[in-house]
């Protein structure tokens, strides 16, 4: 139930807060965006202390539902086949699929926020084209343009940080917090490595569907995520595009 009620307000909220915005044509669109992804914050924030006070936590909850698919899959000959489970029993299956649930559940605000930020960029490009038609409004930028504003990167290092300290003094949130200021740290550095990416391929007259492809291929490979990770972390500190020749206003 609260988990289907985040998902419905993650996808109705940025149609909600962001017209008057739109409208009113000051804020450059990324703050906008970062208006409504804040606003999706806050509101999941209340469902998750709403479900907490209700008696059984969210996570509680997402916990026993995780328990019954679990045993349900370990019992599932395709399943265990598929991953390689053969030579170990039921429990042991249930279990590791148990674990692998609950690691999954921990980086649900970090996934929230994630989910929330790509509904808010779709929905602003449809507003836009919908208010444009009647008044003058900012148009969103090409991906390339973008960069996170100054301080981003020491601040989600600084998290990063807090969390892996809190987790080594084995803190009752520290591997929830650790997990969630992984996620962030790298999905700051991979969007603002992809940014760089696309903006290479720019430069080098290179068709952007390609420029995509590559990225994605980046992003799902151990070497490729790191080298667009340092990218990030490069173009963020030194300002790659920069001397590429590109102004990539910070919005």
């Amino acid at each position: 139930m609260y988990l289907s009620l985040i998902f419905i307000l993650t996808l109705i909220i940025p149609f909600i807060a962001m017209p008057k915005h739109i409208k009113m044509n000051i804020l450059p669109p990324y703050r906008v965006i970062l208006l409504s992804i804040m606003g999706i914050g806050v509101m999941t924030a209340l469902v998750l202390m709403v479900a907490s006070f209700s008696g059984q936590g969210l996570y509680a909850q997402l916990h026993e539902v995780a328990k019954l698919i679990s045993a349900d899959a370990a019992t599932n000959p395709m399943i265990i086949d598929a991953l390689g489970m053969k030579e170990m029993s039921e429990a042991e299956i249930s279990q590791m699929l148990l674990t692998m649930y609950d690691k999954g559940f921990l980086v649900l605000p970090v996934a929230v926020l994630l989910m929330g930020a790509i509904v808010s960029y779709i929905a602003y490009i449809i507003l836009s084209n919908i208010i444009g038609k009647k008044t003058e409004v900012k148009k969103m930028p090409k991906f390339r343009e973008f960069t996170f504003p100054h301080g981003t990167a020491m601040a989600v290092m600084i998290m990063y940080i807090i969390g892996w300290i809190m987790l080594e003094s084995e803190s009752e949130m520290g591997e929830m917090l650790f997990a969630n200021f992984s996620a962030l740290f790298d999905i700051v550095f991979v969007l603002q490595g992809i940014a760089v990416v696309l903006m290479f391929f720019h430069f080098k007259k290179i068709p952007q569907a390609i420029a995509v492809v590559v990225s994605g291929f980046m992003v799902i490979t151990s070497i490729g995520k790191t080298f667009i990770v340092l990218l990030g972390m490069a173009d963020m500190f030194f300002g790659l595009r920069l001397r590429m020749g590109s102004r990539p206003s910070r919005r």
